[in-house]
């Protein structure tokens, strides 16, 4: 027999290496194939796609010219004219909205939301094609395709986009002719794995994305060209694919073919020629069966005798139960090797030995009533009990006893058979534990506690809170159905309870109805336990009607104190703005007196006048302070991405302090972010700390300040830090409160309010500002604001 296997087995491994080799040579065949053809079409693509990158370009280059709209119009129409492929062309600006257009109705709209202009307005910038996924556009409500190309200043900066839309066959024409034989697909994507033509179905799967398919997640970001086999993203079968990234567009073209046509003319091949080896294996198989046969019946007829001798005594010695017998005065006779093992001793050593000697001393009067009462009618008893080792260790054991006759029906001994059955014992001891711990947790639970089949909707357990809650004895609950209890349809509670089985949900909003009619709002806490194969639905509900109702209370509260806050800001504003035409006329009108009265006025009554002036000019400042306070944060502008290190160069422009100042030196450490924000908020915040650093210099030194930027989490800190007098930390939140001043009025010009707008701008911006300062020694200001955009958080009260 082992000699037919090892033939058949080089017969078999000899045709296994010949079929191997063929399937890599139609593997190799096909692949060259589709290499082909792939080049093909990317060929085709390229030629086109070139064309239309030259033509965006020219386009671009004439629009950043400050060429007239009609020389731009005229310029766009004719490079268009000669492209059948292409629809019409358009300018985007750099604030999203169309600015030419060779189609009229596009004219002003706002593209600021596609896809393809957020990459570009986000991205780097980096000159050649966009390509976005097919869309509907928004104009004439057909699917079309949008190539588009940067339009870059001559700061470098991004300017807009120029761009074409396109017929939707652009890129199916393209793959004309590529399905021939057994090649059954071909794809063309952009680089972001959205597919922009496919055959074979040309149109229902274009904006589809493969991106999470293998040519994108293992092949493409090893080489720019290749071959692999691989299941389709589309319809899951494996294919030999081959794929191909044109040179200068973001275009990767992929053409396949099942691995089951690939290896049609192997798998033939292969088929005839295992059928044949399996024919004679089987034939040989037969023959060496029936001789192996032959030899079993005899090694089993000579192995029959052997056992039967020896049956008896496997039978005891090798069963793992503990088997003694013994006389009356329980001596003992026989024993099995698990019996000497579990005493930690030989048998030899146990026999004549009495075994009611293991056990404790106050067990045996117990045991030997157990014995003397087993007679002919009741022949053995099976009892329970815990056994304690030599070694101390403590098991228990399931002893069944029979009492031995002889032929005239006198009483020889006895034989008991031993269980070990600590494990199950200790199962059961953990089961009776948790039975008390599911009792306590349950149903002594001062919470309110209902089990539910999510089958039928029953409830099969509640705990005395819950039936305290609802009105209803337990027994009653455990009669009623949750539909029973609560005011949701049917419908409603069974998607619910499905969702919670199903893992999908936890936390569920009700209405309960209890026995006296009452409607309270619960809360229901519910998780799945499987329990015998069957599913069930723990849950804990809790009342919260009085929360709700005071949630509600709340809610009309803050909304009514954001509206008094409104109105407080309004007033402000409107205030700050009308009071100050009188304090000019004060002004005005105290000056022209002065004017008026001339050399009739002595000394002490022209420093009258210029107090009066001093103080009407005093006032005027504060409530221009006021009026620019109130103005921030009021939501009139829309935060934007801001590049702060733009912001901050306007900041020095505005305060004469750009680069070669010799007032006060600056150093900005670049980069510096760019995140959300309002740019005249933020110029303001950045202006009024620069310039707080120059007014509160140090009296023996020329100021210099560094501002600079760390990522701290989803936050951005901004640091500006100078040299002057500093700040003494009981002034650390002071300085932030409105018209608080740290110095005579005489010392330094201002109203002591740039700090409190400094915050309020902060603030609008969900962002944080605090002081870090030593007398002397300079200070920090730290401006913490978010990464990203966040939801804009309810305005504090004033």
């Amino acid at each position: 027999m082992a000699y037919t296997v090892a033939v058949l087995l080089f017969i078999w491994s000899s045709g296994i290496l010949v079929a191997w080799r063929d399937r890599n040579d139609s593997l190799a065949d096909s692949a060259r194939l589709t290499e082909a053809l792939t080049r093909v079409v990317a060929e085709r693509l390229s030629g086109s796609l070139r064309g239309l990158d030259l033509m965006l370009h020219d386009i671009a280059g004439q629009s950043q010219n400050k060429a007239s709209p009609a020389e731009l119009l005229t310029l766009m129409r004719y490079r268009s004219a000669g492209m059948p492929e292409v629809r019409n062309t358009f300018i985007i600006g750099a604030d999203g909205r169309v600015k030419a257009a060779t189609l009229q109705s596009m004219m002003g709209m706002d593209l600021s939301r596609r896809p393809y202009f957020e990459a570009a307005a986000s991205g780097p910038l980096r000159p050649g094609l966009i390509i976005a996924p097919p869309a509907v556009s928004p104009v004439t409500g057909k699917s079309g395709l949008v190539v588009a190309r940067p339009i870059i200043s001559p700061l470098g900066t991004f300017a807009g986009l120029a761009a074409a839309a396109l017929n939707p066959e652009f890129f199916s024409e393209a793959l004309g002719g590529v399905m021939a034989g057994d090649v059954d697909r071909a794809v063309i994507a952009n680089l972001n794995g959205d597919v922009l033509a496919r055959l074979p179905d040309p149109g229902s799967h274009v904006g589809a994305s493969i991106r999470s398919g293998p040519l994108f997640t293992q092949h493409l970001p090893k080489a720019r060209s290749g071959t692999f086999i691989a299941p389709s993203a589309f319809d899951g079968l494996d294919r030999l694919a081959s794929y191909q990234v044109l040179d200068h567009q973001p275009i990767v073209v992929s053409v396949g073919i099942t691995t089951t046509a690939a290896l049609r003319r192997w798998t033939q091949n292969t088929m005839i020629l295992a059928g044949g080896g399996l024919l004679f294996s089987l034939l040989a198989l037969r023959t060496a069966i029936q001789l192996e046969r032959r030899e079993r019946e005899r090694l089993a007829a000579e192995a029959a005798l052997k056992t039967s001798e020896e049956s008896y005594r496997i039978l005891v010695n090798d069963q793992d139960d503990l088997i003694h017998r013994y006389t009356p005065d329980t001596t003992l006779q026989t024993v099995n090797r698990a019996y000497a093992r579990f005493y930690g001793k030989d048998p030899d050593q146990l026999i004549g030995t009495r075994w009611i000697d293991f056990l404790a001393q106050e067990e045996h009067p117990f045991i030997l009533s157990c014995l003397q009462a087993l007679n002919h009618d009741q022949p053995y008893r099976e009892d329970h009990r815990r056994v304690v080792r030599p070694d101390g260790q403590e098991r228990w054991i399931e002893w069944r006893t029979t009492a031995l006759y002889d032929t005239l029906g006198n009483l020889t001994g006895y034989q008991t058979v031993g269980r070990d059955v600590t494990d199950s014992h200790r199962a059961q001891q953990a089961i009776s534990e948790r039975e008390e711990l599911y009792s306590q947790s349950f149903h002594r639970n001062p919470a309110i506690k209902l089990l539910i089949d999510p089958k039928t909707g029953a409830i099969n357990d509640a705990n005395d809170s819950a039936a305290l809650f609802y009105g209803y004895p337990i027994e009653v609950l455990k009669r009623m159905r949750i539909g029973d209890i609560n005011t949701a349809s049917p419908e409603d509670i069974q998607r619910e309870m499905a969702a919670v089985e199903h893992e999908g949900r936890k936390f569920l909003r009700f209405h309960h109805r209890l026995s006296s009619g009452e409607i309270r709002d619960v809360e229901v806490y519910s998780s799945p336990l499987h329990v015998g194969g069957r599913i069930y639905l723990s849950s804990f509900i809790v009342d919260v009607s009085d929360r709700n109702r005071f949630e509600a209370e709340l809610q009309a509260k803050t909304a009514e104190l954001a509206r008094s806050n409104a109105e407080l800001e309004q007033f402000a504003y409107v205030a700050s703005h009308d009071l100050r035409q009188p304090l000019r006329m004060v002004s005005s009108y105290v000056t022209l007196l002065e004017r008026h009265l001339g050399e009739r006025l002595d000394d002490s009554t022209r420093e009258f006048i210029g107090y009066a002036v001093s103080g009407v000019k005093r006032m005027d400042a504060l409530i221009k302070g006021l009026l620019e306070y109130s103005r921030v944060g009021r939501g009139e502008e829309t935060m934007i991405p801001v590049d702060l290190t733009e912001i901050v160069a306007a900041s020095r422009a505005n305060l004469g302090l750009d680069d070669g100042n010799e007032e006060a030196e600056v150093t900005v450490e670049l980069p510096l972010p760019t995140l959300p924000g309002i740019p005249s908020e933020l110029v303001r915040l950045f202006q009024n700390l620069i310039g707080n650093a120059v007014k509160y210099r140090h009296p023996d030194r020329k100021p210099e300040i560094r501002i600079g930027a760390r990522r701290n989490g989803e936050e951005w800190i901004i640091s500006v830090t100078d040299n002057g007098m500093g700040i003494d930390p009981d002034h650390f939140e002071r300085i932030f409160g409105m018209f608080q001043r740290l110095h005579g009025e005489g010392e330094y010009e201002g109203t002591g309010i740039g700090l409190a707008i400094c915050r309020k701008i902060v603030t609008s911006h969900h962002g944080r500002i605090w002081v870090e300062s030593e007398p002397g020694r300079g200070c920090t200001f730290l401006v913490a604001l978010p990464a990203a955009l966040q939801d804009k958080p309810s305005q504090p009260a004033h």
